[in-house]
C-alpha cells in the first residue's frame, strides 16, 4: 500500500498532515519516534504486573503459572476457572478456562463451528469452546507455541513488537456474579485522565462509550462502537465513589508516560489492574469526537474536567 509506514499493516497506518492533530495521528507519531524503554515493559502483561505492585493502587490477580522456557502447562495444579495467555500479544493465544460446578452465565454457547466471525477469546468448557469446537490440552499447547514463534504482526507498535522474553501465564479468572466482569478503560494524558471508556459484552454483543471525568456520556457522531442501552451518565452504574477511585487509580499508574489507556475491572468494590494499552485499536482513527479531544489532551491545549466526585 502506498504511503504505509514501516512496519504498518492496516489502510490506516499512514500519516495525513491535514489531521496530524487528531489522536489516531499522535498515536502514529508515537509508533514512529517514541523509543521509552517503558512502553514495552508496559506492553508486557507479565513484567507489567511488577510496575502495578511497585505503585501499590490496585489490585492485582493471582498469577498461577510463568514460563519463557515451555508452554507446557502445569494442568493439575490449576484451578477450574482460569485465563491461559501469552505475554505479548492480546487474543491470538487467550483461553478462559471455564470448568466449574456452573458455566458462565454470560457467555453465549452454541455448536457453531462454521461460523465466520468468531471471537478471538475462547471460553473453553470440557474440552470445546463456545462454539464447539474441541481444545484438548495438547492443542491449546500448540497453539500457544506456535504463537510465541511468530513475529508480532504489526511491527508499528514498536513497544509491543519488543516485548522480551516472551512467554506463557496462567492467572485468576475474575468473576463477579459469575458473570465476566465488564471493561473500564481510562485515557490517561501526562497523568491526567482525560475520558473513560466503558465497554460491555466481550463475548456476545460489543457496546461501547466513553465518559468525562464527571461521568457524563460523550456523544460520537460516528463511533465505531454502538452504545446500546449504555447509560447517559455513569452514576446509573457506577457509584461516584468508584468512579473517583478508579480515575486516581488509574493516574498513579500512568504517571510517568505521556499517555496510555489503563485497563481495569470492578469486582465488589474493588478495582483490579488489567494491563497498559499504549497504541489504542492499533491506532484506528475514532470518531470525530474523540480524535479532537484526545488530540487535544495529548497535545496540552486542553486539560482534562475536574472530577466533581473527587
Amino acid at each position: 500500500m502506498v504511503d504505509l509506514l514501516p512496519g504498518g499493516t492496516q489502510p490506516w497506518h499512514r500519516l495525513d498532515p491535514s489531521i496530524a492533530h487528531h489522536f489516531s495521528q499522535l498515536q502514529l507519531k508515537r509508533c514512529l519516534e517514541d523509543r521509552n524503554p517503558l512502553l514495552p515493559v508496559m506492553e508486557d502483561k507479565h513484567r507489567s504486573r511488577e510496575l502495578v505492585a511497585g505503585k501499590g493502587v490496585a489490585a492485582l490477580t493471582e498469577l498461577y503459572h510463568w514460563s519463557s522456557e515451555s508452554t507446557k502447562l502445569p494442568w493439575k495444579n490449576l484451578p477450574k476457572r482460569c485465563v491461559i495467555k501469552t505475554n505479548h500479544w492480546s487474543g491470538e493465544s487467550l483461553f478462559i478456562m471455564d470448568n466449574d460446578d456452573l458455566p458462565l452465565d454470560d457467555t453465549p454457547r452454541a455448536f457453531r463451528p462454521w461460523a465466520r466471525q468468531k471471537n478471538g477469546y475462547r471460553v473453553i468448557r470440557n474440552g470445546r469452546d463456545q462454539y464447539g469446537i474441541p481444545w484438548p490440552k495438547w492443542r491449546i499447547e500448540r497453539n500457544l507455541r506456535r504463537c510465541l514463534a511468530k513475529v508480532f504482526p504489526v511491527q508499528l507498535e514498536w513497544g509491543a513488537a519488543n516485548i522480551n522474553p516472551k512467554g506463557v501465564m496462567v492467572e485468576e479468572l475474575l468473576v463477579d456474579n459469575n458473570r465476566l466482569p465488564n471493561d473500564w478503560k481510562v485515557h490517561v494524558f501526562h497523568g491526567k485522565a482525560g475520558f473513560i471508556q466503558y465497554d460491555t459484552g466481550r463475548l456476545d454483543t460489543h457496546y461501547q462509550a466513553i465518559y468525562d471525568l464527571n461521568g457524563q456520556r460523550i456523544e460520537q457522531t460516528n463511533s465505531l462502537w454502538n452504545p446500546g442501552d449504555l447509560p447517559e451518565h455513569l452514576d446509573a452504574v457506577l457509584d461516584s465513589t468508584l468512579r473517583t477511585s478508579l480515575v486516581s487509580t488509574a493516574e498513579r499508574l500512568a504517571e510517568d508516560i505521556d499517555y496510555t489507556r489503563v485497563d481495569m475491572f470492578l469486582v465488589g468494590s474493588t478495582w483490579y489492574f488489567g494491563e497498559f494499552t499504549n497504541y489504542h485499536n492499533s491506532c484506528h482513527p475514532q470518531s470525530i469526537e474523540w480524535e479532537e479531544l484526545g488530540g487535544r489532551l495529548w497535545s496540552g491545549q486542553e486539560k482534562p474536567a475536574p472530577n466533581e466526585g473527587a
